[in-house]
């Protein structure tokens, strides 16, 4: 019986200790909480995604990133045309990068001269 009452005893301080550690837990992680600015997803999902380092960041995360604390300028990145770069613009704005409409000149086709 003494060996049963011990097992309890053991049993009360580890659950204790365990409901003290994660109150601790649950409390640290509201006072650490971590916010991703919103924007971020929308300007990767709208970059080109070739992450050539060509902006002069790793990538087009480091670019996004670069972008929102307004470190870079959407000119540096070179594979994105111009279609991006008003999307991109869009974003930083608070807009929505849907509404944006190609505005670049469509080519029109060249006439065949006969011979």
């Amino acid at each position: 019986m003494e060996i049963l009452n011990n097992g309890l005893i053991v049993a009360g301080i580890v659950g204790a200790i365990g409901a003290v550690i994660g109150l601790i837990l649950a409390f640290a992680s509201n006072v650490f909480q971590v916010t991703e600015d919103p924007r971020y997803d929308l300007l990767v999902k709208n970059l080109p995604g070739v992450n050539c380092g060509m902006c002069g960041y790793a990538g087009c995360s480091g670019m996004a990133n670069g972008l929102i604390a307004g470190d870079a300028d959407v000119k540096g990145c070179k594979p994105a045309n111009d279609l991006t770069r008003a999307k991109v613009l869009a974003i930083l704005r608070g807009e929505d990068p849907d509404q944006v409409v190609n505005t670049a000149p469509i080519a029109k086709p060249q006439a065949q001269v006969k011979a």
